[in-house]
């Protein structure tokens, strides 16, 4: 079983790049839903450093909710990375956004687990789940098109691949 779930994720990330435009019915619970336009919000980094999801502009993105203590989602790190390196030229950017309590446990996780992808601090990650994309359950994944419309959803105990019977 976790060997599918994995497999699912990893396909997802696969097919990104074939995707225009993704099906209605896909969305995973009441916010966010497939279709819908991703409002730009800021961040700071983990080095302190503010950010804008605009700064993606002309790249797909995905938004990947995380905490160093899910372990789905500290298992889903080579198969990001994975996807990072086959992806990366075709636009692919990941940016995560973790939920821990403390900057240094993200910090020490980030820096022993060699994360590439750009990091939200666990305190904006807050205000963003809180008051942007309603996050509730970890992990959640979210591409988003060059123009920040939401292609796929996963989370929320659903995934947007299904197997075929």
């Amino acid at each position: 079983m976790k060997f599918w779930k994995h497999s699912q994720r990893l396909l997802m990330l696969a097919l990104f790049a074939a995707l225009v435009h993704a099906p209605p019915g896909f969305a995973a619970g009441k916010w966010p839903r497939v279709g819908e336009q991703v409002q730009n919000f800021g961040f700071t980094g983990l080095d302190g450093k503010q950010h804008q999801l605009s700064e993606f502009v002309g790249h797909y993105v995905l938004l990947e909710f995380w905490a160093t203590w899910c372990e789905p989602c500290v298992n889903e790190v080579p198969i990001l990375k994975k996807a990072l390196e086959l992806y990366q030229e075709r636009g692919l950017e990941i940016l995560g956004l973790d939920s821990d309590r403390t900057l240094e446990t993200v910090q020490e996780f980030v820096a022993k687990n060699q994360v590439p992808w750009l990091q939200s601090a666990p305190d904006s990650t807050e205000v963003i789940t809180k008051n942007e994309l309603k996050i509730g359950w970890y992990p959640t994944l979210i591409l988003l098109d060059p123009q920040r419309k939401i292609l796929l959803v996963s989370g929320n105990g659903q995934t947007p691949l299904k197997p075929s019977t």
